[in-house]
C-alpha cells in the first residue's frame, strides 16, 4: 500500500492506516455496547467495508488531480517539458555529456540513399557538423527544406545518441511555433493497424507521455498536435524492422507525410540502402547524413581527457595509438562503441592496466573487440557505484544478463518488457511451460477469490461466499495482457464518470415513465411493499443506464477536439512508472474485491428479505446464486493485474535462477549502469552489438 498511498510517505501512510483503524475502533466499541461483544457475520462484513472504503477514499483524494485543460500552445510546452525531462535523464544515465564524443557527420556520398538535393536544402553548406557542436547541427537541420533527417551508419557508430541530443538541443531552442520532437521506436508501427503515419504517432505519444483520453470520444492533445504537424518524430532503429516491412515503412511515409510534417530517422546504412532500393525510391525530400571514422588523434586526445589521472602505463598507450603502433585500438575505437567499450572496460578503472591495448591485442582488431566486449559488463559493475555490492551477486548478475540478451532474440521482440519477460524466461518445454502457466493463472485467481469471497461469505452464508469468490477469481486467470501505462488519477475519471452519468440521466429519467419501469416500481412497492419498490426502482435505472450507454456507444462518432480545451498530457512514462501503477492498480482492485463481495452479500440478503428469493434456499439455490453473481461481475470487470502475474511467476522463476526475484530493482540497476536504454515504458539494451555477444557467450537456452 505504500507505493499506492502519496508515494510512501510517512506522513500519508499514517493517515491511510488511521482511516483505516478510526471505523474499526467505532465498530468495536458501538458492538460492544449494542450486542454485548458478540459478532455476527454481517457485522465483521459491515466493519471491514467501512475500513476498506476509508482507505479508498483517502488513497483516491490523496492523488494528484491531473492539470486543467490546455490550449494548443500550451500542450506543446508541456509536451516539451515531459520529454525534455525524461530524456535529460537518460542522456546523464548514458554519460552522453561526459565529454560528448566528437563524431563528425556529413552528408552521404551514396546518391542513391537521397533525393534530389533541390528538394532538400537551398543553399550551401550542406548538412554537417559532430557530436559534441550539436547546436551546428540543429542549425543545420533546421536549414532543410522540409526538416526531414535520416542518421545513418553501422553498428555501433552512435545514431541514437547524435539523434538524442540533436532532440534535445531543438527542444532548447524551439519556439512556440516550432514542433515538439519526441522520440520513438521505429520498430513499434504496425502499418496494417495504423495505416496513417500521424494516426500511429498519436497513439505513440499518448501512450509514452499519459495524455488523459477526452471525454465524449473527442480528439486529445495527441491527435490534435500529430494532425497539425506539431510532432517532430525521431524513428529511432528502422533497421530493427522485418526486411520487407523497412521498404513499406518508406513507402508509407513517403506517401503519407505532408509538406510541414518533420522527421527525424536512425538506421544502418546497409538496412537502409536496401529499404530504399525495394521501395524504389529514396526518403522523400530527406536529407542522409552517415559518419566518419574517428581518427586516432581525435580518439587519443578523448581518452586522455576521459582519464581519472594520468599514469605512465596510459602515456606509453596513447603515445602507441598517436604514432600507429596499436592499429587494432585505432580500428576499433574508430567508432564510439568501440571508445566506449575502452572507457568502460579501462579508462574509467584506474587500478587495471591499460597495457595489452597497445602490447596483446595491439594488432588483432576481432580478438580486442572480442576481449572488451567480454569484460564490459564486470567492468561496469566493478567501477560504478549504481549497483550495491550487497544487493546483487556479481557472478548472478551476469547470468541473468546473458539470460536477457538471449530473450528478444528468442521470442522475436527487441524490447524487454516487465511483464513479458517472466513469461518469456519459463522453460521450453511444452508441459512444464504449460504447468507453471496454469499455476500462475489459478493464484492469482485466487488472490481475488479470496477477499469477494470472504465478504461475501459474513454477509450470506460460506456456500455463497466460496461460489461466488470462486467464480469471480476465475475471471483473474485471463484479462488484459499489456498494463495500464497512464497514472491513475482517479479523481480525474472519477469526475468524468460522474459527468456522463449526469449528461445520460435526463434521458434515463426520460425512459422510465415511457417504459414499464417506474411504473413497475410503484405496483411492487403497492402490492408488496416498499423494499420491492426500491429494489424495482434501482432494477429499472440500472436497465435504463445501461440502455443509454450502449445507445450512445453504437451511434457515438469521432468529434473534433475543442483547441483551447484539450486534455493534458501528465507523465513521461517509463518501466519503473507502469510498474508502479499497475502495483497500485492490484492493491485497489483487492480492496474493492472487499467491497464487492460485501455489496453482492448484503444485495441478496435484502433480496431475501424483500422474497425476492426463497425465504430458506437450499444449498444449491445458494450455490447457483453465487456462481451467477460470481460470473456476472467477473466478465464486467476488466483486470489491470500484470504485476501480479508477474510477481507469482518470479517465485517459480527465482528459484532456478532463470530471473531474480527482484526484477525491476534489477532491470533499473541494468540502466544506471548504461547496459540498458529506457524507451517509452520498455527497456532495450544500449548497443545492439553488446546484446549479440552477451547473448552468443550465453549457453545454450534451459529447457
Amino acid at each position: 500500500m505504500a507505493g499506492m498511498v502519496g508515494e510512501g510517505r510517512p506522513r500519508a501512510r499514517l493517515l491511510w492506516l488511521s482511516m483505516v483503524l478510526a471505523p474499526v475502533a467505532v465498530s468495536v466499541a458501538a458492538n460492544q455496547v449494542l450486542n454485548d461483544g458478540v459478532w455476527s457475520g454481517p457485522w465483521l462484513a459491515g466493519t471491514i467495508v467501512a475500513a476498506v472504503a476509508a482507505g479508498l477514499i483517502v488513497e483516491r483524494a490523496g492523488r494528484t488531480l491531473a492539470p486543467a485543460a490546455r490550449s494548443v500552445t500550451e500542450t506543446k510546452r508541456d509536451l516539451a517539458r515531459l520529454v525534455q525531462e525524461r530524456w535529460s535523464d537518460e542522456v546523464v544515465t548514458r554519460s552522453v555529456g561526459d565529454p560528448p564524443i566528437p563524431i563528425s557527420w556529413h552528408l552521404t556520398q551514396k546518391s542513391d540513399l537521397m533525393d534530389r538535393p533541390h528538394l532538400i536544402i537551398d543553399r550551401e553548406p550542406a548538412v554537417s557538423g559532430r557530436s559534441d557542436q550539436i547546436a551546428a547541427l540543429a542549425v543545420a537541420f533546421r536549414r532543410l527544406r522540409p526538416r526531414r533527417l535520416v542518421i545513418t551508419g553501422g553498428r555501433g557508430t552512435g545514431k541514437t545518441t547524435l539523434a538524442i541530443q540533436l532532440m534535445l538541443r531543438l527542444i532548447e531552442t524551439r519556439a512556440d511555433d516550432d514542433p515538439v520532437p519526441v522520440l520513438l521506436p521505429a520498430a513499434d508501427w504496425d502499418i496494417e493497424a495504423y495505416p496513417r503515419f500521424q494516426d500511429w504517432v498519436a497513439r505513440r505519444v499518448r501512450t509514452d507521455y499519459a495524455a488523459l483520453p477526452d471525454p465524449g470520444n473527442r480528439q486529445d492533445g495527441a491527435d490534435v498536435l500529430a494532425d497539425r504537424g506539431a510532432i517532430l518524430a525521431v524513428l529511432d532503429g528502422l533497421d530493427e524492422l522485418p526486411e520487407p516491412a523497412r521498404a513499406k515503412v518508406i513507402e508509407k511515409l513517403s506517401t503519407t507525410l505532408r509538406p510541414r510534417d518533420q522527421l527525424i530517422i536512425t538506421s544502418r546504412t546497409t538496412e537502409y540502402g536496401d529499404a530504399v532500393a525495394a521501395a524504389r525510391r529514396p526518403l522523400r525530400a530527406a536529407a542522409v547524413i552517415a559518419p566518419k571514422a574517428l581518427p586516432r588523434d581525435a580518439v587519443a586526445d578523448y581518452l586522455a581527457t576521459a582519464l581519472p589521472a594520468p599514469s605512465p602505463a596510459w602515456t606509453r598507450v596513447l603515445r602507441a595509438l598517436r604514432e600507429g603502433d596499436a592499429p587494432a585500438l585505432a580500428e576499433v575505437t574508430s567508432i564510439a562503441l568501440g571508445l566506449w567499450l575502452v572507457r568502460a572496460v579501462y579508462a574509467d578503472r584506474p587500478d587495471v592496466d591499460p597495457a595489452p591495448l597497445a602490447g596483446e591485442y595491439a594488432r588483432d582488431a576481432p580478438a580486442l573487440r572480442a576481449h572488451l566486449l567480454d569484460n564490459a559488463l564486470g567492468a561496469l559493475l566493478a567501477a560504478r557505484a549504481t549497483i550495491r555490492p550487497a544487493a546483487w551477486d556479481p557472478a548472478a548478475v551476469t547470468a541473468w544478463t546473458h539470460r536477457l540478451a538471449r530473450l528478444p532474440a528468442e521470442s522475436g521482440d527487441h524490447d524487454l518488457a516487465w511483464w513479458r519477460l517472466t513469461d518469456q524466461a519459463l522453460p521450453a518445454s511444452r508441459l512444464p511451460r504449460a504447468l507453471i502457466r496454469t499455476s500462475i493463472g489459478a493464484l492469482t485467481g485466487l488472490a481475488f477469490a479470496l477477499p469477494a469471497a470472504l465478504t461475501a461469505m459474513l454477509t450470506y452464508g460460506p456456500l455463497f461466499g466460496a461460489a461466488f469468490g470462486a467464480c469471480y477469481g476465475l475471471s483473474a486467470v485471463e484479462a488484459a495482457r499489456t498494463p495500464d501505462f497512464a497514472p491513475l488519477r482517479v479523481r480525474r475519471r472519477l469526475r468524468d464518470f460522474s459527468r456522463g452519468l449526469r449528461s445520460d440521466m435526463w434521458m434515463i429519467l426520460i425512459l422510465l415513465p415511457a417504459g414499464l419501469g417506474l411504473p413497475g416500481a410503484v405496483y411492487y412497492a403497492l402490492e408488496y411493499g416498499w423494499k420491492m419498490g426500491v429494489a424495482g426502482l434501482m432494477s429499472a435505472l440500472g436497465v435504463g443506464w445501461v440502455t443509454v450507454r450502449v445507445w450512445r456507444r453504437q451511434n457515438r462518432k469521432p468529434g473534433r477536439a475543442d483547441e483551447d480545451h484539450l486534455p493534458p498530457f501528465t507523465a513521461a512514462v517509463t518501466p519503473r512508472s507502469t510498474w508502479r501503477v499497475n502495483r497500485g492498480l492490484v492493491g485497489l482492485q483487492l480492496m474493492n474485491a472487499l467491497l464487492l463481495g460485501a455489496a453482492v452479500g448484503f444485495a441478496v440478503d435484502f433480496m431475501n428479505e424483500a422474497d425476492l428469493v426463497p425465504t430458506n434456499p437450499s444449498a444449491s439455490v445458494d450455490a447457483g446464486m453465487g456462481i451467477v453473481f460470481g460470473i456476472a461481475f467477473g466478465l464486467v470487470n476488466k483486470r489491470q493485474h500484470t504485476w501480479l502475474k508477474s510477481t507469482i511467476a518470479l517465485l517459480h522463476l527465482a528459484p532456478a535462477g532463470r530471473l531474480p526475484l527482484r526484477l525491476m530493482p534489477f532491470l533499473h540497476d541494468l540502466h544506471r549502469l548504461g547496459v540498458l536504454r529506457a524507451v517509452g515504458p520498455f527497456y532495450q539494451f544500449r548497443h545492439a552489438e553488446l546484446q549479440a555477444h552477451l547473448a552468443a557467450r550465453a549457453g545454450p537456452p534451459s529447457r
